[in-house]
């Protein structure tokens, strides 16, 4: 499948509530960043102008899946742990972590969703 339609495929089942998996990350497997394995096996996604606009679109389509009242991908029962469980997997392995938690509380502040609990964002 042409990487424009495996975009689409994929955008399509987020926007309509129905990943698959049952464990949403890592979504680096999904969404083809860039990234830096550690020696221990684990990865570090750095702050690159194609991860910042591919993470973008991501939190993006997660926002207007919230505010269009659908369920929170990868099984997660509610959209404060969803959000929880990413600023948690951002936190652990994300370079300048600060400038992605800030694009997702502004993406929801623009989709005129509640600012999200505190329980949700600290660690």
């Amino acid at each position: 499948m042409n990487p424009p339609r495996l975009a689409l495929l994929v955008l399509g089942l987020l926007l309509a509530g129905c990943a698959a998996p049952t464990d949403p990350f890592p979504i680096w497997k999904l969404w083809g960043l860039d990234l830096v394995r550690q020696p221990d096996g684990g990865v570090f996604v750095p702050d690159t102008p194609g991860n910042w606009r591919r993470l973008s679109v991501l939190f993006g389509d997660e926002v207007k899946c919230e505010a269009g009242g659908l369920a929170p991908t990868g099984g997660i029962a509610t959209w404060p742990e969803f959000w929880h469980t990413s600023f948690a997997e951002i936190r652990a392995s994300y370079a300048h972590p600060e400038k992605y938690f800030a694009l997702i509380i502004d993406l929801r502040r623009q989709a005129s969703l509640p600012d999200l609990p505190k329980a949700a964002i600290e660690p």
